[in-house]
């Protein structure tokens, strides 16, 4: 990051510092160009304080990028004095200037401001489809001895009965904590859904089923291991922390491992539920479910803490990564590295509750690498991408287009 790598050259005294790309040393950051960085384009608004969390090979780019634009404002500027230089009358004069501050000058698809107020709605709906609207101002709510309340101790103020499948939903802008039967604590991220059993009593195993992200602190019970099922995998653990983000429109399904060992299988469905499997392996409550049945599609991997495992068709592949970089959202902040900016507006999609279209299909290819603010309102995020990629956005109403 920009102010790790400046806190570094201020302490040891050196006025540069090397930027890697996997292993390998692409050039060199002077610390003069890192405040260059920081202060370039600050009319836009205030935004040192994001630049401070680019990665260096964002930064590195950002700066090569400065150094074009003012190469193109200076020779800009010195075509001008000598256009108006070589016209002797004053209305010559005055046509070049007109027609060069129209060329030079027109505004650039810039970041406008738009209505940021999301609809924060979070649900829960029951096995007979009746949602439960729940109370936005609480954190979450708890599932203990049949009961629903907040978690703060209050009463859920709707009707709740018995044993049943319930789906804890979350909106676009949308964050919420449950805490399941078994005392297993989860987080959903926005655009989530998060389906389980009101109780785990009678059942072999603990199965809930995600869509979207959601990271898991799971109480610990070696007898009855606990099953998260996503978009073509589950996760088996007995009492672990990880994260899991498994959107529909991924294009791969992502397991974090912060603490303990979970154990990812790739799964595809079947024709038809395998026979032989033992009734006793199954929560009744499941075994209604008009589900179709999957069957494993890959090799098993077993994750260890700082390693993710990115499942993409049938295949799992396992690196190494910074566990505590994706669940920064908890905490509302969103840390990319490395990662396309289609990818990165997803996220921004979800949270802000906006649309995206892309000029052209290349456009999202572009790298990045740094991080952004929940707090902060979409048109300052936005401005945050335009000087680490070279993109623009367009915003209209909910609709942000990215044109190059």
């Amino acid at each position: 990051m920009v102010a790790d790598a400046l806190t570094i050259m201020r302490r040891e005294g050196v006025d540069s510092y090397p930027v890697y790309d996997n292993g390998v040393i692409v050039g060199k950051i002077s610390y003069d160009e890192l405040m260059d960085f920081l202060a370039y384009k600050e009319g836009m608004g205030a935004m040192q304080a994001h630049k401070q969390h680019f990665d260096l090979n964002s930064a590195l780019t950002a700066i090569r990028d400065m150094r074009v634009d003012e190469y193109k404002v200076a020779k800009k500027k010195d075509m001008t004095h000598k256009l108006i230089a070589g016209f002797s009358s004053v209305a010559a004069v005055a046509a070049i200037l007109l027609g060069l501050s129209w060329f030079f000058l027109k505004p650039a698809p810039a970041s406008t401001s738009t209505n940021e107020v999301f609809t924060d709605r979070i649900t829960l709906t029951l096995n007979n489809g009746k949602n439960i609207s729940l109370d936005q101002e609480k954190a979450g709510v708890v599932f203990a001895n049949n009961q629903l309340k907040y978690n703060d101790g209050s009463k859920v103020e709707a009707a709740y009965e018995g044993k049943q499948l319930v789906t804890l939903n979350t909106p676009k802008g949308g964050l919420y904590q449950v805490v399941l039967p078994d005392g297993t604590k989860a987080w959903l991220n926005a655009a989530s859904h998060l389906k389980f059993p009101s109780t785990f009593a009678g059942a072999m195993k603990r199965r809930v089923e995600l869509t979207g992200e959601a990271y898991f602190e799971v109480a610990k019970d070696k007898k009855h291991p606990f099953i998260v099922a996503s978009k073509g995998q589950e996760i088996e653990v007995l009492g672990t922390h990880f994260n899991v983000t498994a959107y529909g429109n991924d294009g791969n399904i992502k397991t974090t491992l912060l603490e303990g060992s979970v154990r990812v299988t790739p799964f595809q469905k079947a024709d038809k539920r395998v026979e032989g499997t033992d009734p006793a392996t199954i929560d009744p409550l499941w075994a209604i479910e008009t589900r179709p049945a999957y069957v494993q599609a890959g090799d098993a991997v077993v994750l260890k803490p700082n390693q993710q495992a990115v499942l993409t068709g049938k295949n799992i592949a396992v690196k190494a990564v910074e566990a505590e970089d994706a669940i920064a959202w908890r905490q509302g902040e969103y840390i990319f590295r490395n990662m396309p900016l289609e990818s990165v507006m997803q996220v921004i999609a979800r949270w802000y509750d906006v649309d995206v279209i892309y000029q052209n299909k290349t456009v999202g290819d572009a790298l990045l690498g740094g991080s952004v603010l929940k707090a902060d309102s979409v048109s300052e995020v936005l401005k945050t991408l335009e000087l680490t990629a070279n993109v623009h956005f367009k915003v209209e109403g909910r609709r942000i287009t990215v044109t190059q």
